[in-house]
């Protein structure tokens, strides 16, 4: 059993990274202008939020790899697996082997591609966070949280699984782990 001094540093602890939370959270509101999503006006529409059985919102990002812009719309006819993560989270760190396993798997009958979109890093950080591990697929950089906070997710990583016409199947928020193949199945079905 912890001692009564361990219980209050962890609870210390806690309630300093609540408090952090808390105020980014704050912060993230009070830029953010009237209107506008992720901090910039006219990036998307304030009031749609990406929703499951919806058309998946498009939009154009950096490629961490050839900074050449990409679109989301560049893949329609394929299915898509879209994950949201960053080089600092852990979970999201785990998962990239699976999501490039999946990758793989699918890249001779080309039917499928994985797209990570990558929260506010360096593309430094990220080519080589992703040549370390042999990541292949393509990299996306949202360097302003823009499209991440239109597709509703709050924490990372989080999955979306959008099928051949644009449509998404099916999403999940936290590591995606054993749903992977249940979510591209689902996605692949239409």
């Amino acid at each position: 059993m912890p001692s009564t001094r361990t219980l209050l540093r962890y609870g210390a602890i806690a309630a300093i990274v609540i408090a952090i939370g808390g105020a980014y959270v704050l912060q993230q509101r009070a830029s953010t202008p009237a209107g506008a999503v992720g901090g910039r006006a006219g990036v998307f529409d304030a009031v749609a939020r990406a929703k499951v059985g919806e058309r998946a919102p498009d939009f154009a990002l950096e490629d961490a790899a050839t900074g050449r812009l990409v679109r989301l719309s560049d893949y329609r006819g394929k299915t898509v697996v879209l994950n949201f993560w960053a080089t600092w989270c852990v979970p999201c760190r785990s998962e990239m082997p699976d999501l490039q396993h999946a990758f793989e798997a699918h890249q001779a009958p080309g039917d499928l591609v994985v797209i990570g979109v990558d929260d506010k890093e360096p593309s430094g950080i990220v080519t080589g966070f992703t040549k370390d591990l042999g990541i292949t697929f393509p990299i996306l950089l949202d360097r302003t949280s823009d499209v991440r906070t239109h597709y509703g997710v709050v924490g990372l990583p989080g999955t979306f699984f959008i099928d051949r016409e644009g449509v998404i199947r099916s999403q999940n928020f936290g590591p995606v782990g054993t749903l992977l193949a249940e979510g591209i199945a689902a996605a692949s079905r239409r």
